[in-house]
């Protein structure tokens, strides 16, 4: 996947900012749904620590919010990391986005 589409993906979810919104994952048949206070959207690569991070990362800055049964419980963590190693089939959309990467598949909408 070229940087430049990367690059879009990151600016479509930076429009974003100031809004909440929602990230589905899906790895190895577990669903994760996730709500973020966005703030802003980075990209950065960088020298793997270990393979679960992975060298490209898109970070979602806000305060983030995990689903569970019907209530929201806020994660301690301001910044949310998606590695993005291997992205592939990026559909963008002013209200919503999808791509799927090495590890899970990912649909973010505001």
């Amino acid at each position: 996947m070229s940087d430049t589409k990367i690059i879009e993906l990151k600016d479509v979810i930076n429009g974003w900012s100031g809004s909440q919104i929602a990230i589905r994952k899906e790895e190895a048949g577990d669903i994760d749904e996730i709500r973020i206070s966005l703030v802003k959207a980075t990209f950065e690569q960088r020298d793997a620590q270990d393979d679960y991070l992975g060298y490209h990362i898109l970070f979602l800055h806000g305060t983030a919010y995990a689903a569970e049964e019907g209530s929201q419980v806020e994660l301690p963590a301001i910044t949310y990391e998606i590695p993005i190693d291997g992205i592939k089939d990026i559909r963008l959309d002013h209200e919503i986005v999808s791509f799927e990467t090495n590890r899970a598949q990912y649909v973010v909408n505001k």
